[in-house]
């Protein structure tokens, strides 16, 4: 059976539009990893049509507890859109997203193109301009009976948008780096790089691979999202979610801000 590319494209941006995301997947369809990612890659071009921009990608499902978490066993690729970029302290809420739930990781800023053949660690880490914590959100639903990597990927692998520092960081002075994840001011996770070099390396590495089987690479300007090594975290109304480093700072969100909800 053909698949009608555009059609379930576009019925996949109408679902995303209505807070609805990937109905498609409660009725049955199968699709290849490599359709998924022909939808994601026309859902694109369709919201690029009307005026959004591509502002980087993420890496996803890069660690064994998230892999489990949803039930896939390798990395995929989402794309980042400029307009679901928020400043930290931006209040949201939960009603924009579908089963809102947070990651909180690292993200860098490219400085260079990341060459698509490029097999030198130092020449990765060179391409990196700052590197900074972030709040991913992601609209977590997932509807088939059967979990597969296809539905996360059709899905732009549940991505929602992005919360960022109100500053500009370097790169982080020291060799380790330790994110806190806290809800409401109580530590829900924590994450320590030892060398977070180590880390953006590999993840840009794997994306780069990623991207390049589809003909895309990562250029000057963008955005990384590196993946999470905890779970997705489910945020309830009335919360306020923060991503900190020691010394390299924080972002954060509040979803139905509690006081214009008492007023």
């Amino acid at each position: 059976m053909v698949l009608d590319i555009a059609h379930l494209a576009a019925r996949q941006l109408d679902d995303y539009d209505a807070r609805t995301p990937g109905t498609m997947f409660a009725e049955g369809i199968s699709l290849s990893e490599e359709q998924a990612y022909a939808i994601q890659s026309e859902v694109c071009r369709l919201r690029e049509q009307r005026g959004e921009t591509v502002a980087g990608y993420k890496i996803g499902c890069t660690s064994p507890v998230i892999q489990q978490q949803l039930g896939i066993d390798h990395p995929i690729f989402g794309r980042l859109f400029s307009n679901e970029r928020h400043d930290s302290g931006v209040e949201l809420s939960t009603n924009q997203f579908a089963g809102l739930a947070v990651e909180g990781e690292l993200a860098v800023r490219l400085s260079e193109d990341v060459p698509s053949d490029c097999g030198d660690r130092d020449r990765f880490l060179g391409c990196v301009g700052s590197v900074f914590p972030v709040i991913e959100l992601h609209n977590h639903v997932l509807r088939a009976v059967n979990r597969a990597a296809a539905e996360l990927i059709a899905n732009n692998a549940l991505h929602a948008g992005f919360v960022v520092p109100n500053v500009d960081l370097s790169l982080p002075s020291s060799d380790d780096l330790s994110l806190h994840i806290t809800l409401n001011g109580e530590r829900a996770a924590e994450v320590t790089y030892v060398r977070w070099q180590e880390a953006v390396v590999q993840a840009i590495a794997d994306l780069s691979s990623l991207l390049a089987s589809h003909g895309l690479s990562l250029r000057a300007g963008h955005l990384v999202l590196t993946g999470s090594l905890a779970e997705l975290i489910p945020i309830a109304a009335g919360t306020r979610v923060e991503v900190s480093t020691l010394n390299h700072g924080s972002a954060t969100a509040t979803f139905d801000c509690l006081s214009s909800i008492d007023g």
